[in-house]
């Protein structure tokens, strides 16, 4: 068990990251993902690569959380995403950073990752799945259990919400 933590902790941090958008609900989705393994490991049927399967765990616990989350964040409990910066990440500007291109492409990237923090869940979960971690229309289709007109709907509208925001952002800066 702790060589598939090892070797897979890093990618399912990323992805609960990216599908909620707060450091300490992915921390928590990301303990919860590998305790759902353990328990259920004995049931992989070994139909799809563990790989795979490991990413529906993923995908199905962030949606979890996402419906928990939202009850109470609905209820004024919990004040909102906390500002985080990890290395390498959009949230950070690298002290060696000289080059003034260098500035713009971190400062895209970071008006790119707040405008997909400000998406839907569902239209997230897609963004994610078929931009970020880069599944094919069926793959995000079968992960998420919807069909794969739905997947293209969601993008195609996911899209158009990021192209405004993020216009709407360049007109203010």
């Amino acid at each position: 068990m702790d060589e598939l933590i090892k070797a897979t902790y890093a990618p399912v941090y990323a992805l609960c990251r990216r599908l909620l958008s707060d450091p300490s609900d992915a921390a928590d989705a990301t303990q919860e993902v590998y305790l759902r393994v353990v328990r259920s490991v004995l049931g992989f049927r070994a139909e799809a690569a563990f790989g795979t399967w490991l990413h529906r765990v993923t995908v199905n616990v962030c949606a979890t959380a996402q419906r928990r989350r939202g009850d109470i964040r609905a209820r004024g409990q919990v004040a909102g995403p906390i500002a985080f910066a990890a290395p390498d990440s959009p949230d950070e500007l690298a002290s060696d950073d000289d080059t003034q291109d260098r500035i713009e492409d971190l400062d895209q990237a970071r008006r790119v990752a707040a405008a997909i923090d400000e998406l839907p869940p569902d239209a997230r979960a897609v963004v994610v799945l078929r931009d970020v971690q880069g599944l094919s229309t069926k793959e995000t289709a079968a992960m998420l259990g919807i069909s794969e007109s739905a997947v293209k709907v969601r993008l195609h509208r996911a899209h158009a919400a990021l192209r405004k925001r993020i216009d709407q952002d360049s007109v203010v800066a």
